[in-house]
């Protein structure tokens, strides 16, 4: 099934929120870097990020995680005729350092409720730069 980034970004943002908002904060956590992956990842498909027959990026720095595609997306934008997206991300360092997908694993007691409350106005920043990607009709 083909990818559907934007779909996606909604999706994870809205169990990420309800989860939180019931103190499940390992899997909120989780969610948020997963959706703010894909407000990203929706946007440099807009810019031209070309996909494989299988949905993955085709470019290897474009199939990592948040807590690097955060840099990545920052300089493909920038290329790509997207600096006013990426200006929005580039003046602080990405709330996402500290997030890993591996933490799927992790015992919840990992998670605190200040770390989730970054990623969450991380994940919010990205849905904020696609939303103006959407509005200009570039995604």
């Amino acid at each position: 099934m083909p990818p559907d980034f934007r779909d996606a970004t909604e999706r994870h943002w809205e169990d990420a929120t309800c989860l939180r908002d019931n103190n499940r904060l390992a899997n909120a956590d989780y969610l948020f870097g997963l959706s703010a992956e894909c407000a990203l990842k929706a946007l440099m498909l807009g810019l031209g990020m070309v996909l494989r027959p299988d949905g993955a990026p085709q470019d290897p720095k474009h199939r990592v995680h948040i807590n690097n595609l955060w840099y990545e997306f920052i300089g493909f934008a920038t290329g790509k005729g997207g600096a006013r997206y990426a200006a929005r991300l580039s003046g602080t360092s990405s709330p996402f350092n500290d997030w890993d997908v591996a933490q799927r694993y992790a015992h919840r007691n990992h998670v605190s409720a200040t770390v989730v409350e970054q990623h969450c106005v991380g994940c919010d920043l990205t849905r904020q730069v696609l939303y103006a990607a959407l509005l200009d009709g570039v995604v």
